[in-house]
């Protein structure tokens, strides 16, 4: 199963990204802040799903530091953000995508399918 950790501060988006991943076959680890992102202390996930607006620090500053950690510098980083037009700044802190709230639940699922494909079992 694949692993995403997501970092949201909004207490809806805590019960709605779980339900909706993990309904769709993910794991998903959620954090209501960074700090334990900029401290390294969480397991390696196959995706990060981040929050523009977080508590205390910026999501785009956890992606730039997630981006330039050895460990974790090629494992996906989508942001999620209300402010529109943070594409690019997303793009600039090395973030391979952007979802802009409110958004669809079907996007959010292309988005991890694009990042998370399922590995073909090779035939015998």
């Amino acid at each position: 199963m694949k692993k995403i950790l997501c970092a949201d501060d909004d207490p809806g988006l805590q019960d709605v990204f779980p339900l909706i991943c993990g309904r769709a076959g993910y794991e998903v680890t959620m954090l209501s802040n960074g700090e334990n992102l900029l401290e390294n202390n969480f397991e390696l996930p196959d995706l990060f799903l981040l929050d523009k607006q977080l508590s205390g620090v910026d999501g785009v500053e956890i992606c730039r530091f997630l981006k330039s950690q050895d460990a974790t510098k090629d494992i996906p980083v989508i942001i999620v953000s209300a402010s529109p037009n943070l594409d690019d700044q997303a793009k600039q802190a090395g973030a391979d995508d952007f979802l802009e709230k409110p958004f669809r639940m079907s996007f959010l699922l292309d988005l991890l399918k694009k990042y998370l494909p399922e590995k073909l079992n090779p035939s015998t």
